[in-house]
């Protein structure tokens, strides 16, 4: 991947996050915000979990087929 891409994604996405931080913030309070925020950062690892665990996997199976 580009690494021209990742930023423009983390220009795009953090603006977004800030902006819907702000509309919930009168409805739910600043702990429900902050549920809403570790959840989010919970998913995002989950993310990346899986996305390691997956390169393990290609890495493995390239080193079994040679």
């Amino acid at each position: 991947m580009n690494f021209r891409h990742k930023y423009w994604i983390a220009v795009i996405e953090f603006p977004c996050i800030i902006a819907g931080a702000l509309l919930l913030y009168p409805r739910i309070g600043f702990w429900g915000l902050l549920g809403v925020f570790l959840s989010f950062v919970g998913f995002e690892l989950h993310l990346i979990y899986h996305r390691i665990e997956r390169e393990e996997n290609q890495r493995r199976k390239a080193k079994d087929q040679a």
